[in-house]
């Protein structure tokens, strides 16, 4: 508790009782630092503002229904209701036993009418009083339960426990700012897998969150030692506490079911049907599929679990037998292809249904398109640095590789996003350490890469910032060079010098090199065109 806080329930307790109740003091009896303070008088709360006014401070009242009065000050924070006067009645209104014993402001001494302090003994998390009233009386405490048994280490009593989950369908007439803002207390506690999982077993995730709920059980390839649903869990606790790389590491994975699928070989005559391409009874997804349509073919593909009848082309080549027939391929791969697209795709959905923009912490929908970006870009790393990662590659073109990597990820159209890249990293750095099985020289190439990834990310955005474009205006000037083609232009050189390894002055004779292979780039462009 700060120096003013002190100061001014001093001078509330010398005109009425205050009573500070709630988190404060459940923190003092954990030894746990506070930071804001909730009180409780039984006088008017109009007759405690004037004084307030009269002392110099300016109170906010806040809430339509039940009003409080807020005090801020210094970063630090004060509510105080009123109440009539009767402690054990005050207290049968609070959410949990531990959230309910009130400290007396003048004499210091604990009041506990509901045992609080026990229950905070024996990590027991119990609801106030009748716990199917506590919850139907504001079903966000439902979520509240699982925060708080997760961040103290506490057994959810019994009946708290049944009595949340039968209500568990009236937190979809809550306001989804208030399960949003839950929900990212959830995810940003120490032990974030831990929340996800007792949401899992109340029966929250099947209810609202059922993307996730399908991983459980998702055979991955021979080389992960969890399925779908633990390696997620794996990743989120490996991912820093941000909210936004918490939120791509629980959703980064969930187009997986989409698109599981095993190898196998499908044969027979290939014809196009309402937009669609057909072998049989399955539908073939591909490119260029329009160049076998009436050719008997064979694919080298993989077949969905979840959607049997549609086959992914791998390879596809007429088959001049005309064979027909499918057939699993022996020991066949495990594949997920493109399921950070789906990834995607749903995690859109799920947004729909939150207001996890606000948890994000940015306006309007700027977080939910950056982690939408995370999202689909989290293979990325591993598919451009496959061949280092396996200890292949020169070292000359490892630095470019990794400078293109960067400047790609990290440019967006107007200006270098530094924050991004780290992001991107140290969501890939979750996904790596998630379940793989992996030998110790696969983690030092890891490390050493990510190392390079991360330099390199801050060097090229300090060569964007070193730009000077006054050579290049006036180069511009003298060949008339404008619109369209000076934006394209100078785009070109910007990702030139920024991405070369070696610093290129924009001198006259580089200006000239550069237009003449830019302008033959555009021409090559025109001409396939």
């Amino acid at each position: 508790m700060d120096l003013y806080q002190e100061e001014l329930i001093k001078k509330i307790s010398a005109i009425t009782p205050f009573y500070i109740v709630g988190g404060t003091v459940r923190d003092h009896l954990l030894n746990r630092p506070g930071k804001d303070v909730d009180g409780i008088i039984p006088i008017p709360l109009e007759e405690l503002e004037k004084h307030l006014r009269e002392w110099g401070y300016h109170p906010l009242k806040i809430g339509a229904k039940h009003q409080t009065l807020s005090v801020f000050q210094q970063g630090q924070r004060m509510d105080i209701n009123f109440f009539d006067g009767d402690l054990e009645a005050d207290a049968l209104r609070r959410d949990f036993t531990i959230n309910a014993v009130f400290q007396d402001a003048r004499t210091g001494e604990l009041i506990d009418p509901l045992q609080g302090r026990e229950d905070l003994e024996n990590k027991l998390l119990r609801a106030c009083g009748n716990p199917w009233e506590r919850f139907r009386e504001d079903p966000v405490r439902i979520l509240r339960m699982v925060r708080f048994s997760v961040q103290y280490g506490m057994d959810i009593e019994e009946d708290t426990f049944r009595s949340a989950q039968s209500l568990l369908p009236e937190l979809k007439h809550v306001a989804s700012e208030r399960t949003s803002e839950e929900l990212g207390r959830i995810l940003t506690l120490a032990d974030p897998a831990a929340g996800i999982r007792l949401l899992n077993e109340l029966g929250y995730l099947t209810l609202y969150l059922p993307e996730l709920v399908r991983l459980q059980g998702l055979a991955q390839n021979r080389y992960h030692t969890k399925d779908a649903w633990e390696h997620t869990l794996q990743v989120l606790a490996n991912t820093p506490p941000q909210p936004i790389l918490r939120l791509a590491g629980l959703f980064h994975d969930l187009g997986k079911w989409e698109v599981a699928s095993r190898e196998c070989y499908v044969w027979g005559k290939c014809w196009a049907e309402d937009k669609g391409y057909y072998i049989g009874e399955y539908r073939i997804l591909g490119r260029q599929l329009h160049r076998y349509h009436g050719d008997y073919v064979e694919v080298h593909g993989t077949r969905l679990d979840h959607y049997p009848q549609v086959i992914q082309v791998k390879r596809i080549r007429k088959d001049p037998s005309c064979r027909r027939g499918f057939e699993w391929v022996r020991d066949g791969k495990r594949h997920f292809l493109g399921h950070e697209k789906e990834s995607g795709r749903l995690t859109r959905q799920i947004l729909a249904r939150f207001r996890l923009a606000m948890v994000l912490g940015k306006e309007g929908e700027g977080g939910e398109k950056e982690l939408l970006w995370l999202i689909e870009n989290h293979m990325s790393g591993t598919l451009s640095f496959i061949a280092e990662l396996r200890g292949e590659g020169s070292a000359l073109q490892l630095n470019q590789k990794v400078r293109q990597f960067v400047w790609e990820k990290g440019w967006d159209g107007r200006s270098y996003r530094l924050t991004r890249v780290d992001q991107l990293l140290e969501l890939w750095r979750a996904d790596f350490y998630g379940g793989k099985k992996r030998e110790p020289k696969e983690e030092q190439i890891f490390e050493e890469l990510l190392e390079k990834l991360h330099q390199t990310n801050k060097a090229v955005q300090k060569r964007h910032q070193e730009l000077e474009w006054g050579e290049l205006e006036k180069f511009a000037q003298e060949h008339k060079i404008k619109g369209r083609e000076w934006g394209d232009f100078k785009e070109s050189l910007r990702k030139t010098r920024v991405v070369s390894v070696d610093w290129i002055p924009l001198t006259t004779g580089f200006l000239e090199k550069e237009y003449k292979h830019f302008k033959g780039r555009n021409y090559a462009k025109r001409e396939r065109e």
